[in-house]
């Protein structure tokens, strides 16, 4: 589209009307992105939150900065530099912000906050998708869920990442200072702390048939 406005095109006579369908694209696209956001708030409604929904929402945003630039352009006359340029640079900037962002932190509060609402279906997501240390961090509400699968579920997971960063810690101190992630530390500390809440999934057995429980009764939600 931006390729088309540009050198002689722009002093033809019947440059008006490839404006007017220009803008009656563009507006079909608004449309469009407006659909994908309608799309995505559909699904979390449905059964939570999710990272790859959060990339899903960072992705189209940009689509829609990038889309309203190619406007910018055709309206003001700019050449095809500026606009792949500036695209780049919003690219670049979506990359960076999509860093800074604590997703796992940001999805798993949302889905617990909804578990303790009452509504249930966002707990599919804590059992299908990996939890990152400053998720497991949120988790510490559900321990008094009313829920008593999701619950226990919940203390089963928690006692397994316990677990799991107990050993990812040992190692690093063997290995020294250049191993070590505050992340997983504070998270370690955090569920050691609670540890007494979970003591009886101490027993892999144990924990894994109770994750297998919570397993399968969130599976209808997803």
């Amino acid at each position: 589209l931006s390729l088309v406005f540009q050198g002689r095109m722009l002093t033809d006579r019947r440059v008006r009307t490839l404006k007017r369908l220009a803008w009656t694209w563009s507006c079909l696209n608004v449309l469009l992105a407006l659909a994908v956001y309608n799309r995505l708030f559909i699904y979390i409604e449905f059964n939570g939150l999710t990272r790859m929904r959060i990339v899903g929402l960072f992705g189209i945003s940009t689509v829609v900065v990038g889309f309203a630039m190619v406007v910018w352009k055709i309206a003001r006359g700019h050449s095809f530099a500026w606009l792949v340029h500036r695209q780049l640079v919003s690219l670049a900037i979506a990359v960076y912000l999509f860093a800074l962002t604590p997703v796992d932190s940001i999805w798993v509060r949302f889905n617990v906050g909804r578990i303790l609402a009452g509504d249930l279906p966002p707990a599919v997501q804590l059992s299908v998708h990996p939890i990152g240390p400053e998720g497991l961090l949120q988790l510490a509400p559900l321990l008094e869920c009313d829920d008593v699968t999701i619950r226990e579920g919940v203390r089963a997971m928690l006692a397994e990442h316990h677990e799991q960063l107990g050993m990812t810690e040992k190692t690093r101190r063997e290995l020294g200072w250049t191993s070590w992630q505050l992340a997983d530390q504070m998270a370690f500390e955090s569920l050691d702390a609670e540890r007494r809440t979970w003591e009886q999934y101490s027993n892999p057995q144990v924990r894994k048939q109770t994750r297998k429980r919570f397993d399968e009764y969130t599976y209808q939600w997803y």
